[in-house]
């Protein structure tokens, strides 16, 4: 193998409003990976509360004309990528004024880093293109303490094959449906039944939410109950993703007042600790259950303080508040769902509360 990594563009500030950034690919040789790296600075004058980048990111595509070969938001994207590979991609979040933040979001076409059959072949496009679509006005709206103007920046790097790759075909990670939690009843999607499936992934989003009141149950259903593959409760399915995936761990660093709520991506069930930083605070965690965890922090003397800066350590199974289920041994392409000479593949999702917003992700096997 001869592998390169390449950088097809380094810090472009494009990031200042909403909008959707077009970037052509402008490569011959396979392509195991697309990395996409945001930057952005927080105000100086105080913290940035709600300026978790892949929250903004509404969707990255990797498209060909009309052709979509990969299509998902930021949170799906870090997700998936945690699922895939038993670890996260770059994190350094920062909440206090003046500080950077840093989030790769990458979009990987193979089994692991350096698969050299299941890979992105640029030759067998016409025009593909990475079209980034964002949106920082959403927290622009929280008030002046989020972006420092102009700071945002976007970069593009990519993992070429020039030597060594036989491609047979790409993992094409699609969202198929987003939609708002219902109080009862099922939310039926019908996935698609052209191309094998490896992965299945669903997210059940609330700030404080708890995934197993958004989604109760999960059932996937061949031909009208012909094969179940599973039906589980939700908080069983959770309990089953021990035995299919690793714990995935990242680091934060966050800025609160004492008794004060913050965000730790990890979903449900995570686990943590908090440890102080830059400052002579001491302080403690609580409410790790759901998606936020609630800091106390007091001075040396024993008062109450604000605005303390202090690392969490999070250890999850569900990042970003995401289910995902992995279709027989992920190394092996012939032990994928083969959906040939199914009727209809069901994914039907039981709802229990309103609120949450929830996404469907398929991870499929599309051959050349």
């Amino acid at each position: 193998m001869k592998i390169r990594d390449v950088v097809l563009q380094d810090r472009l500030a494009q990031l200042v409003d909403a909008r959707t950034w077009t970037f052509n690919i402008n490569l011959v040789d396979p392509v195991t990976e697309f990395k996409i790296w945001f930057y952005a600075l927080n105000h100086d004058t105080g913290p940035n509360e709600a300026g978790c980048i892949p929250y903004l990111i509404e969707e990255i595509a990797i498209v060909d004309g009309s052709e979509v070969i990969a299509a998902m938001n930021g949170a799906e994207i870090f997700a998936l990528y945690c699922f895939d590979h038993a670890k996260v991609p770059l994190v350094w979040e920062q909440e206090q004024g003046g500080g950077s933040n840093y989030w790769c979001l990458p979009i990987t076409f193979g089994r692991h880093l350096w698969d050299p059959e299941w890979i992105f072949d640029p030759t067998k496009f016409r025009n593909p293109q990475i079209r980034v679509t964002f949106d920082l006005e959403a927290v622009a709206a929280v008030g002046a303490n989020a972006w420092a103007t102009g700071t945002a920046r976007i970069s593009v790097w990519a993992k070429v094959m020039e030597e060594g790759a036989s491609p047979r075909g790409y993992l094409m990670s699609k969202q198929l449906k987003e939609f708002a939690s219902l109080a009862s009843g099922q939310e039926i999607t019908y996935l698609p039944t052209d191309f094998n499936i490896r992965k299945l992934m669903v997210r059940a989003y609330k700030k404080a939410g708890d995934m197993t009141d958004a989604i109760t149950r999960l059932k996937l259903s061949q031909d009208e109950d012909k094969w179940i593959p599973w039906d589980l409760d939700s908080a069983d399915f959770i309990f089953l993703m021990k035995d299919w995936f690793p714990e995935y761990e990242f680091h934060l660093k966050k800025l609160a007042d004492d008794n004060e709520q913050r965000e730790h991506y990890g979903g449900q069930y995570a686990h943590g600790m908090a440890v102080g930083g830059e400052n002579d605070d001491i302080v403690g965690i609580s409410g790790f259950a759901n998606n936020i965890y609630t800091l106390h922090a007091v001075t040396n003397a024993g008062s109450t303080t604000t605005d303390v800066i202090h690392w969490v350590d999070v250890k999850t199974r569900t990042p970003m508040d995401c289910y995902c289920y992995p279709f027989g041994d992920q190394d092996d392409p012939a032990d994928w769902l083969d959906v040939s000479g199914m009727g209809n593949l069901r994914l039907i999702l039981s709802q229990g509360t309103l609120g949450y917003t929830e996404q469907v992700v398929v991870q499929q096997a599309h051959p050349y």
